[in-house]
């Protein structure tokens, strides 16, 4: 066995073109989506509220990273718009807010929440004061800001949901959705070598050698998954200690938790060369297979911004689900491995039919 995989990573060793290629196009993509978009993404603001709450709620938006919120009037700002200068307009009001957006913006949804949040303390402090006479309004403000610099208590969250409630980091997201989907491509590699050797009948003199079945399965298995667990932990650090990307202390777990995906996709182009007779249709099948599971399973945009039901219905049957699921558990929501036992489960299980089918048909069509 230790002589298959030997041969196999001196293979890799004199063409390494491929493997070289794909970790540059997930560095690539996923630098360029989520680090390389420096300037800040401009909002236009008109508002119906009196000058002064007006002004404290846009100190407050612009308190939010990456965004640049810019006061206008209404037709100023619906023309911004209209036009396609801004993507968002937000129109404040004394008891709601409404979202102006352009047809193609998908990120609606998440500055729907995280304005909501700004917006509800704003209101809130701004009933408390008016509850008071105007001469008292000024002791009021002061007790509030030291209330909110100075809280009596500190509430802690400790399951990694955090309540269920959406948290979205572009930089993490794009680089975990590039590298989980590429990380495809590069497996289905290794595991190609098993079509291109039982098409060139490599594999039958394997099997009369001394070199037991098992010994062969396990090789090879062994050697995509290294191949994908190799690349991977080549894109993680490089943008955890090069690039500076804050795994919210979770890095070294992010590493231990992707192993069930890996061993998923094993398992699934593992089903895939059974079912097929030449590299080229492997090749074909994986590419048709990999794309639609990046599409569903949220690695270009998240999944938590999907209404569609039949979307979400679909997302289920994509590895890449449970992946960024266990990627954002175990980094954005500080969760443990023991925390995320459903999607980890779901991939492990997914591994054994997967595998256990493919392996079979394989052994069928040997012996016939």
């Amino acid at each position: 066995m230790m002589d298959i995989l030997k041969t196999k990573f001196i293979l890799l060793k004199r063409e390494p073109v491929s493997f070289i290629v794909i970790t540059v196009i997930i560095c690539l993509f996923a630098y360029i989506l989520g680090l390389g978009q420096q300037s800040k993404l401009p909002i236009a603001v008109y508002s119906s509220l009196d000058e002064k709450l007006t002004e404290t709620l846009l100190l407050e938006l612009k308190k939010m990273p990456d965004v640049d919120y810019t006061l206008y009037d209404e037709e100023e700002a619906l023309k911004l718009v209209e036009e396609g200068d801004v993507e968002l307009a937000v129109h404040l009001q004394s008891n709601r807010f409404d979202l102006i957006t352009s047809p193609n913006f998908l990120n609606a949804p998440l500055f729907q929440s995280e304005i909501s949040t700004i917006y509800r303390e704003v209101m809130q402090n701004e009933t408390i004061l008016n509850t008071y006479p105007v001469e008292q309004q000024g002791n009021v403000q002061s007790i509030l800001e030291d209330a909110n610099n100075n809280p009596s208590f500190i509430v802690e969250y400790a399951n990694f949901s955090n309540d269920g409630d959406f948290i979205y980091d572009a930089k993490l997201h794009s680089l975990f959705g590039f590298t989980l989907f590429m990380v495809i491509y590069t497996i289905a590699n290794g595991v190609n070598h098993i079509v291109m050797e039982r098409r060139n009948y490599i594999w039958s003199r394997l099997i009369v050698s001394s070199i037991g079945k098992t010994q062969i399965y396990t090789a090879n298995l062994i050697y995509s998954f290294l191949l994908g667990y190799l690349q991977v932990i080549l894109v993680l650090s490089i943008f955890h200690f090069g690039v500076g990307v804050d795994f919210y202390g979770g890095f070294l777990k992010t590493l231990i938790a992707i192993i069930p995906y890996l061993l998923c996709i094993v398992a699934l182009a593992i089903f895939v060369a059974s079912i097929v007779n030449t590299p080229g249709k492997f090749n074909a099948i994986i590419a048709v297979i990999a794309v639609p599971f990046a599409m569903l399973g949220g690695a270009y945009w998240p999944i938590d911004i999907v209404t569609s039901k039949i979307i979400l219905a679909l997302s289920y049957i994509s590895p890449i689900t449970y992946g960024m699921e266990i990627l954002n558990g175990v980094t954005i929501y500080s969760g443990s491995i023991a925390e995320l036992a459903q999607p980890l489960g779901i991939l492990l299980f997914m591994s054994v039919v997967l595998m256990g089918i493919g392996i079979n048909v394989l052994e069928k069509k040997g012996q016939s």
